[in-house]
């Protein structure tokens, strides 16, 4: 039990926990499908599924705060060193920015020509500093591709790393379930707190914390909390046998499917992270089939590119006379269906040779360099 309640050691980790990888992909293809509903009505028996979509990023977030403890947590054993925090920052970068810059720009270009008739976007000049310094959601202007601006309050979390990961995992565990207490009262104030935290009425969002509005002080600190929800989660992963993942992945879909049962997931969420880390039983196993972990290798790229493809196909093929050719039940599929095609094109063609290709320009690293698990949660 003393070992269970304490940070793993240095190196300790798999070098991959496949069903989290899984996990990810599932949760990729939930919010590609929760995006779809703004533009096709869903069945009503599964409307409330559907409309629950959003707690996908809520997962990213608690699962990027697990998998970076997991991954990076052995670069702060001996405390902070700032040449140290220099190359975990510039490792994230490797890994996030080259896609979502590239994505940034071709989204900005077709916000200005295909997409000029039937989208606005509100001051794009004042918005590319912003965007292309990963600060958009911190109350400075709005994101151009819509969804990154979890990749946004991500960087925050990056920033916040080692003071996090200290908390987590250094202090006695009083301490470190005082800040665990402390996220989920952050996470109760974002839902129900007063209208400027959220920017939005609540009777005006999917759910309690369907908080995105760049000028929200809630939209970050939503990212935040989670994440240290994470950081929490790997220092006490091994007090969740991995039989338990069976019940938990049940409890979430069955709150998935119940309106403002937002908090309750989120810690449903985190245990059952712990649970699957072992990476053993009956619901690894499903995360582990080819086509869910490929889903999870392209993950990140799908969460980038799924928004402008369905704005392209429902906002601007009307106007070109295409969309009576399938009902929007069918275009949906195919919505779907091109954006796993364009994201497997852009991993495996973009992603994956960019990220080779500066890692080579990192040098001199303060200590072995760390294992590469999973994409951040954005």
């Amino acid at each position: 039990m003393t070992a269970a309640l304490t940070a793993a050691a240095p190196g300790s980790s798999p070098a991959e926990i496949r069903s989290l990888t899984g996990l990810r992909g599932l949760a990729a293809l939930y919010v590609v499908i929760f995006h779809a509903n703004g533009f096709w009505k869903f069945p009503d028996p599964v409307r409330p599924f559907i409309h629950h979509g959003y707690m996908a990023v809520d997962l990213f977030f608690i699962l990027s705060g697990f998998v970076m403890a997991m991954t990076y947590a052995h670069l702060f054993e001996d405390g902070f060193c700032f040449k140290k925090f220099k190359h975990f920052l510039v490792l994230r970068l490797v890994r996030i920015y080259p896609l979502f810059a590239l994505m940034t720009v071709l989204t900005a270009i077709l916000i200005v020509t295909v997409l000029a008739p039937t989208y606005r976007f509100e001051d794009l000049p004042q918005a590319l500093l912003p965007n292309f310094t990963l600060t958009q959601v911190w109350g400075l202007s709005n994101s151009i591709v819509p969804q990154s601006w979890s990749i946004s309050a991500e960087w925050a979390a990056y920033l916040l790393f080692p003071p996090g990961l200290w908390l987590a995992l250094k202090v006695s565990r009083r301490w470190t379930l005082l800040g665990l207490a402390g996220s989920f009262a952050v996470l109760a104030v974002i839902a129900y707190g007063p209208h400027w935290i959220a920017e939005t009425p609540l009777r005006g969002r999917h759910g309690p914390l369907d908080i995105v509005s760049s000028y929200a002080l809630g939209t970050t600190l939503r990212c935040l909390a989670s994440f240290y929800i994470g950081l929490v989660a790997w220092r006490f992963k091994d007090l969740i046998p991995a039989r338990a993942a069976g019940v938990l992945f049940l409890l979430s879909l069955l709150l998935l499917s119940m309106r403002g049962s937002d908090l309750i997931l989120v810690g449903v969420f985190g245990v059952l992270i712990m649970a699957l880390s072992h990476d053993t039983g009956w619901v690894a196993r499903l995360m582990q089939v080819r086509w869910i972990y490929w889903l999870g290798g392209i993950s990140y790229a799908l969460y980038l590119i799924h928004d402008i493809v369905q704005k392209i196909i429902f906002q601007s093929f009307p106007g070109w006379g295409l969309i009576g050719a399938l009902p929007k039940w069918g275009w949906v599929i195919v919505s779907v269906s091109v954006s796993i095609a364009l994201a497997a094109l852009s991993h495996y063609q973009f992603e994956k040779p960019s990220r080779r290709w500066f890692r080579a320009f990192i040098k001199n690293p303060p200590v072995s360099k760390p294992r590469e698990v999973l994409a951040p949660a954005e």
